[in-house]
């Protein structure tokens, strides 16, 4: 009888302690959300393999597999942008919402046909100072027809006006998009996307502002930096210094890959820059390293830029006269890279003072 109370005893504890280890494992809170998706394509609905899937903010990056699915795990809840791409296929983006503990819908097509447009840059940094920037929509169609195309906000974002939010751009011509932010409304640091939608064609533009007066205001050891356009959100650029010595400015700045290992080709041949006293800069006025090795004079240059590894770069320009008061704009650009492609092929660096 003894054994029989003992074994009874036994299991209830059992039970019991099951019973609290479940309760435990009901009260814990999931905190993050996933983003998962199929790409299909819209006349046949097949899987497409292989599709380039970009997130923003964050700028991670995937490919499709043989079933055209795709996942971002791990996520914080907020307002995604998802951009997908396939040669062949006309682009296409997609706002996401992420709520925690559930996954989001990020099923798309893909529409077979070549691009219609296409915009200078995939991101604008205003830093902590600018409040206006421009980027402009062309039309590469090989139709010979206008575009017309509409620009919208993936949020509300009061402190963010785009002007003009539409038009129409002719066969071979751009058009200028003026992005302004109202810095009385700015609290601290804000991204947002802007969609730029074109005729079954759909491309984003991040858009990162910092909290005012900063990540571009006075700097340890001299000068005022403007803001930085990077190659790519995974490829992070920041400024380090910037002064000016009789007729010579410098800047410094570094870029961190928060991404896997990435060789940029560079071709200092299109260096090019502008002061607000009118003078031109290029690759015989102007030199650009990286980690102490100056680019090739006038040629290309391939430079690897490991994981998580901060690269010190600078940038010299000679000649600059005495009544210049700022770098209004300096362009590097990087011809390509491996194994991942880069957004952006110009790093542009504006309103440079010193």
């Amino acid at each position: 009888m003894a054994k029989v109370f003992i074994r009874l005893f036994s299991g209830l504890s059992f039970l019991c302690i099951c019973g609290l280890f479940c309760s435990c494992a009901k009260d814990e809170v999931e905190t993050m959300g996933t983003i998962y998706g199929i790409v299909n394509d819209a006349d046949n609905g097949e899987p497409i393999q292989d599709a380039h899937v970009s997130l923003s903010p964050y700028g991670k990056t995937i490919n499709t597999g043989s079933d055209g699915s795709y996942e971002f795990p791990e996520m914080e809840p907020g307002q995604y942008t998802i951009q997908i791409a396939k040669f062949g296929y006309k682009t296409n983006t997609k706002r996401i919402s992420v709520v925690a503990g559930e996954k989001a819908s990020g099923d798309m097509v893909l529409q077979w046909g070549t691009s219609r447009i296409k915009l200078n840059i995939a991101s604008l940094n205003f830093g902590g100072q600018s409040t206006s920037k421009t980027f402009t929509i062309r039309n590469i169609s090989t139709s010979g027809t206008s575009v017309s195309w509409s620009v919208t906000k993936s949020s509300p974002a009061s402190w963010l006006s785009v002007s003009p939010s539409s038009g129409s751009t002719a066969y071979g011509k751009e058009s200028a998009v003026v992005v302004n932010i109202d810095r009385q409304r700015i609290t601290k640091d804000e991204t947002v996307i802007l969609l730029v939608e074109a005729e079954g064609e759909a491309l984003s533009v991040e858009v990162s502002v910092a909290k005012n007066g900063s990540d571009g205001g006075e700097l340890d050891g001299g000068g005022s930096c403007g803001t930085i356009t990077p190659y790519d959100t995974k490829l992070k650029t920041e400024f380090v210094q910037c002064t000016k010595i009789g007729g010579t400015m410098e800047f410094r700045f570094k870029i961190t890959n928060v991404n896997d290992d990435v060789t940029l080709i560079f071709d200092s041949s299109q260096l090019k820059g502008y002061d607000d006293a009118g003078t031109v800069y290029d690759f015989t006025t102007s030199e650009f390293y990286i980690s102490g090795d100056r680019i090739y004079f006038g040629g290309t240059t391939s430079k690897l830029f490991p994981k998580s590894v901060s690269m010190s770069c600078r940038v010299v320009l000679k000649g600059v006269p005495l009544d210049a008061g700022e770098i209004t704009r300096y362009e590097v650009v990087a011809t390509s890279s491996t194994p991942w492609k880069v957004l952006n092929p110009k790093m542009q660096f504006e309103n440079v003072r010193w």
